[in-house]
Parts: C-alpha cells; sequence; structure tokens
C-alpha cells in the first residue's frame, strides 16, 4: 500500500518513465531469457561499440535512471544489473540519446572466482549501476 501511495505521489511525467521502465525491464528479462545473448542483442538491435551515438543529457539520462531504479524495486521479477542496464540502453535510444552498456568482471571476496556487473552510461553520466562498477574490469561494451 505504501508503494503505491508513493507511486501516486510522483508527477505524471515521473510515473509514465516508471511504467515505462517496468516495461522495457520485462522485455529484456524476456528477449535474455528466451534467446542467446547473441541473438537477442541482434532483435534489439544492440552492437558492440565502444560509445553510443546520439547526444549527450544529464538531465534526461539521469532521469531515466531513477526511472529504472524505481522499477527495478517493483516488478514482480528479479531485475539484475543486466536487465537495468539494457533496459536504460533502450530507452535512452528511445529518446535519441547516446548510450553505452558495459559488461564487467572481478575478482570475488574469496579471490577464487569471479563476479559478474553491468552497468550503462550516456557519455560520462551514469544511468544505471555505476557506483558498484569501480571494482569490475570491462570486458565488453554495449551500444544503440
Amino acid at each position: 500500500m505504501r508503494a503505491a501511495v508513493r507511486f501516486l505521489s510522483l508527477s505524471a511525467a515521473e510515473r509514465n518513465l516508471a511504467l515505462e521502465a517496468a516495461l522495457y525491464l520485462l522485455v529484456v528479462r524476456l528477449v535474455f531469457g528466451v534467446l542467446p545473448f547473441a541473438r537477442a542483442l541482434r532483435l534489439l538491435a544492440i552492437s558492440r561499440a565502444e560509445e553510443g551515438s546520439g547526444r549527450f543529457a544529464a538531465g534526461e539520462a539521469g532521469a531515466v535512471g531513477l526511472a529504472i531504479g524505481r522499477a527495478a524495486r517493483h516488478v514482480p521479477f528479479r531485475a539484475a544489473c543486466l536487465q537495468q542496464a539494457f533496459a536504460a540502453l533502450l530507452m535512452l535510444r528511445r529518446r535519441d540519446l547516446a548510450a553505452t552498456v558495459y559488461l564487467g568482471l572481478a575478482r570475488d571476496a574469496s579471490g577464487s572466482g569471479l563476479e559478474a556487473h553491468a552497468w550503462s552510461r550516456n557519455g560520462e553520466v551514469p544511468v544505471t549501476g555505476v557506483a558498484a562498477a569501480r571494482r569490475f574490469a570491462t570486458v565488453a561494451t554495449f551500444a544503440a
């Protein structure tokens, strides 16, 4: 009930962004859950690239990041960093903003295994998962 009250207290634009983010999280989750990774990328028209084309807009990119975070906390499925990063990429692309997703690896706390993380940016502007990304070495980048 508290979540519904908070949602209704958002502006109409923020509510619309959160609903769009939830939809993109679902799409990404389904596509990556059903198809092999390379085929999912082709279907979503995402390519391996160093940086996305489009414009840079910190305000719009930040709003997308907030919407993804809000939606990820409330969707009825687990929206991991990978889904969040690619959902942000699709939302940024829809707005003709540059979008890049980074995949990274780091040693786990014991030093015997690996951990993976995904994050997204609009140029130098963090959109999703960037705070946790500092300890990860980038192994792949994708843009749309």
